[in-house]
């Protein structure tokens, strides 16, 4: 069972993972100005107009509570891509969601952060969830760029700069977007650069960043700021690997 739970959660990872093809998403990404208005920045992301700073806003996402629904477009290579993610956070619980579906199937896989563990839960058409031990979170994020950039910068705030360059509303709520870098290209896990928004208590609404041969750009639809226990209950019990 465990031998084919892992097959499983492999190729719904996968399906994650895929990129290309031509982003149709609007507004979404580093150049979306419809409904903007310029603030300007800084080098440093100091504050510009009431704003706060990128290094407040990390500060502030890391006590934040919300759940959040993204649609998400991956560009580049041979065919298109597009899905959806919902992030949690209830600190110190978290769990990001991710479904997609192709050929009439859907494929979702979803990532808890809990004080006993971090699991990783799978399904899909017709199949009941399954759910597995993770040895740590930053291995299980490995395929979800987004979600694993926002985990490094809030546990390493001083390996980036932002430069605020824009407010404007999504999901209802008003964002401060950021043109973010490495301070060191080196420690990056992989982002060279990319636009972020977030609400004034650290929320994220917007990503897009570069990945190999394309983008990575997710926009919220849907924000709540209470998150009920409920959400962090795993739907079935974990097997860890290597046990019988």
């Amino acid at each position: 069972m465990v031998k084919r739970s892992s097959a499983v959660l492999a190729l719904a990872l996968v399906i994650a993972a895929a990129c290309g093809g031509t982003a149709t998403s609007g507004t979404t990404g580093a150049n979306a100005t419809s409904a903007a208005t310029t603030t300007g920045g800084t080098a440093s992301g100091a504050p510009t107009s009431g704003s706060p700073s990128f290094g407040q806003i990390l500060g502030s996402s890391k006590a934040s509570e919300y759940k959040v629904t993204y649609t998400l477009t991956a560009t580049g290579g041979a065919a298109g891509f597009n899905g959806e993610q919902s992030w949690y956070s209830k600190p110190p619980k978290s769990r990001f969601d991710f479904s997609s579906s192709a050929s009439g199937q859907t494929a979702t896989v979803s990532l808890f952060t809990l004080p006993d563990g971090v699991f990783m839960c799978f399904g899909g058409t017709g199949q009941t969830a399954q759910c597995i031990g993770m040895s740590g979170v930053d291995t299980a994020l490995q395929q979800n760029p987004a979600a694993l950039f926002q985990e490094s910068m809030t546990k390493h705030p001083d390996q980036w700069n932002g430069v605020l360059v824009e407010t404007r509303q999504i999901a209802g709520t008003q964002a401060h977007c950021y043109d973010v870098k490495p301070v060191n290209a080196t420690l990056a896990v992989g982002l060279t650069d990319g636009r972020y928004c977030y609400s004034a208590q650290g929320i994220p609404l917007l990503q897009r960043f570069s990945v190999q041969g394309g983008t990575w750009s997710m926009e919220a639809t849907k924000l709540a700021t209470t998150v009920p226990d409920s959400d962090f209950e795993l739907p079935s019990k974990p097997t860890i690997l290597g046990k019988p």
